[in-house]
């Protein structure tokens, strides 16, 4: 009813002083109220949310919340930040206006009509007081239908009406007993009140109890066979267990039911679109269209319509739905999250996903995902990882099968949760998963390119050429089955190894002649050492030494046949002095071992890109490039690579030292 906190007059009791914030919340409270001067909504809505996960229930930050939750008509967030104010601030007029106005948006009208009474009798000479009588009045017209389509009547149809709406206020702040509670003595009156049924699941899958959540909305069915709720939330809740035969037929029960149910259409499209049916959400959105109940549907309808367009390869269409999605309600996350990312470029874009992460795991695995967490931040091996995430899917079995579902169309979140569980859990049907995402168009480039190789890794595919898809198309591509690891590969007598180390670091600064004495001492040291060779070959490479660098690279080859860096330097020379047939011949062998050090990998990678580039091939390069920042995305000489392919770097670059 009221968007605005306070208006003109408005004279609330006087509140004891609160105690003054801590500083770090005092600035984050600033910088919200800075983002609210300059409008920008949600960043601050974002903002408080987190502040609030830190300091809970500080009035200051409610206050500011709810001003910023009414700017975006986030009418849910709404409500439960006025319950939670009135706590403490019963004597606010503009409060309990708000609230009431919060209840008639969530289609609590009993709620609302109630809140409106309360107001009336602590206010009745408000200067709002007339409003809120033709409010009252409003919704005292509309409690008839409301009444009948909830198969109550009279007075004790409010009543029970009202206990209905309390227990789904319960429900949406958390409150999960208490709205078992309230569902309970609603059925002990109503022993077949399907409402309180369903309800009542929620809270158990809330808990993460999923087999008495289907138990208790399976009872609705004994007595609704055709209830479209009950329907859909058997849909979700097979789907969220894993059932999948079980949620497809739910889901062909839920289509074909002729139920009345003013919301009816959204949920078959928020069942449907659990299950992917892209087709089915659209079906069930144009039907609500041509009745008519669209406009008066969750904002979120319009939300999974853009998804199932967008998945169906109508871009334009889903743009429309997510922009009227954000016109009915301005904080609409999903909406406004999934428009950002279609400005992306093909290769980065992660979407569409029609629900947030936590809508697809039971709080309970949610909470058990410190399990996984604890072992990263210790710095763990990825055996030690690798037990975890597995020891975490046996207690909860029912990720395994949500895997698939997450890399279709989970959020980035979830897809990233996905890919990381199926590649350390690593049993057959979470690697053939991941190659199915990898042949997919889901998904970021570099995402679906990690599934690949883990998909490779498990013997599901064969190194070589692939077709997948990268940048917005079709591309062949070269898959590699290495073993990558960061053993040491060399070792040298202490005052050897100090010389090189300092060699190395002159040469990184463009000190060749300073860094050729180091190397000379520890050629003399260890005159057949292959990394002394080949690093002394790159001083003469960086003083312009080329015939005396290629001599030595290749002293170091044919000395060293299996030491990696001389081969694929002596390549990289090969390649761009136009000796392609050589530079393939070099290569081919390394191309054939199983395993391989990161430093190595990496200077294969140059090597391929510098043949691939020289035989004009630029898709050849771009996928080499993609494997090794796959495999080593932090890699100081990607950039310099990645510019050469976009024509931005020298033809030949300069020559820098890798570890070795």
């Amino acid at each position: 009813m009221s968007n605005k906190k306070r208006r003109p007059g408005s004279k609330p009791a006087p509140r004891p002083p609160a105690r003054r914030p801590p500083p770090a919340l005092l600035a984050g409270l600033q910088e919200a109220d800075s983002l609210m001067g300059r409008q920008r909504w949600s960043e601050a809505g974002s903002l408080l949310e987190t502040l609030n996960q830190r300091y809970p229930g500080r009035e200051e930050l409610l206050e500011l919340w709810l001003e910023v939750s009414q700017q975006l008509r986030d009418t849910r967030r709404c409500q439960g930040l006025c319950e939670q104010l009135l706590r403490s601030q019963p004597n606010d007029p503009d409060l309990l206006l708000i609230l009431a106005g919060a209840y008639l948006a969530n289609a609590h009208p009993v709620l609302g009509l109630r809140t409106f009474q309360r107001f009336l009798e602590r206010w009745p000479e408000h200067e709002r007081a007339a409003e809120a009588r033709t409010a009252m009045e409003g919704v005292e017209g509309h409690l008839g239908p409301m009444l009948a389509e909830l198969g109550l009547g009279g007075d004790e149809g409010i009543e029970l009406a009202g206990l209905h709406e309390e227990m789904q206020a319960l429900l949406a702040q958390g409150q999960y007993a208490e709205a078992r509670r309230a569902g309970r003595r609603l059925l002990a009156r109503l022993p077949h009140f399907a409402p309180a049924l369903n309800n009542i699941s929620q809270t158990y899958y809330a808990e993460g109890h999923l087999e008495q959540a289907m138990a208790t909305v399976r009872e609705v069915l004994d007595f609704a066979p055709d209830n479209v709720h009950a329907l859909s939330n058997l849909t979700r809740l097979a789907c969220l267990s894993g059932r999948m035969d079980e949620a497809r037929q739910f889901a062909e029960q839920l289509q074909a039911s002729a139920a009345p149910g003013f919301d009816r259409d959204y949920k078959i499209a928020e069942a449907l679109s659990y299950l992917g049916d892209d087709a089915g959400v659209l079906e069930a959105f144009q039907r609500a269209g041509e009745t008519g109940r669209l406009e008066s549907s969750d904002p979120t309808f319009y939300h999974l319509a853009a998804v199932a367009a967008l998945r169906l390869g109508r871009e334009e269409e889903a743009r429309r739905h997510w922009k009227r999605a954000l016109e009915l309600a301005p904080g609409l996350a999903l909406a406004r999250e999934n428009l950002q990312d279609l400005a992306r470029p093909p290769a980065e874009r992660n979407g569409p996903w029609p629900f947030p992460f936590q809508n697809w795991i039971t709080a309970k695995a949610t909470g058990d995902l410190a399990s996984l967490q604890e072992p990263a931040k210790r710095g763990a091996s990825e055996r030690a990882l690798a037990e975890a995430v597995r020891t975490y899917v046996r207690r909860h079995p029912e990720v395994s099968a949500l895997i698939p579902l997450l890399l279709d169309r989970g959020d980035p979140m979830g897809r990233q949760f996905a890919l990381l569980v199926a590649r350390l859990a690593a049993t057959p049907a979470l690697t053939a998963a991941l190659r199915d995402f990898a042949f997919s168009q889901r998904g970021p480039d570099s995402q679906r390119m990690e599934a690949a190789q883990a998909a490779l890794s498990g013997g599901l595919l064969a190194p070589g050429p692939t077709r997948l898809w990268m940048r917005g198309e079709w591309q062949e591509l070269i898959l590699m089955g290495y073993e990558l690891h960061d053993e040491p590969l060399v070792s040298h007598p202490p005052q050897v190894e100090a010389w090189i180390t300092e060699a190395l670091d002159l040469m990184r600064r463009g000190a060749a002649d300073r860094a050729e004495s180091l190397f000379l001492r520890a050629r003399e040291a260890e005159p057949d050492a292959p990394d002394i060779l080949n690093n002394l070959a790159g001083v003469y490479s960086q003083q312009g030494r080329t015939v005396e660098a290629e001599a030595l690279m290749r002293q170091a080859h044919e000395r060293h046949p299996d030491y990696t860096f001389a081969a694929t330097n002596l390549a990289s020379i090969c390649a761009r002095t136009g000796r392609i047939e050589e530079a393939r011949a070099l290569l081919e062998p390394v191309l054939t071992r199983p395993r391989l050090h990161f430093n190595e990998f990496a200077s294969l990678c140059m090597a391929q890109i510098e043949l691939s580039l020289a035989e004009n091939n630029q898709e050849a390069a771009r996928s080499w490039l993609e494997m090794w920042e796959g495999a080593d995305a932090d890699h100081p000489h990607l950039e310099q690579f990645r510019r050469r392919i976009n024509g931005l770097g020298p033809r030949k670059p300069p020559w820098k030292p890798l570890p070795r």
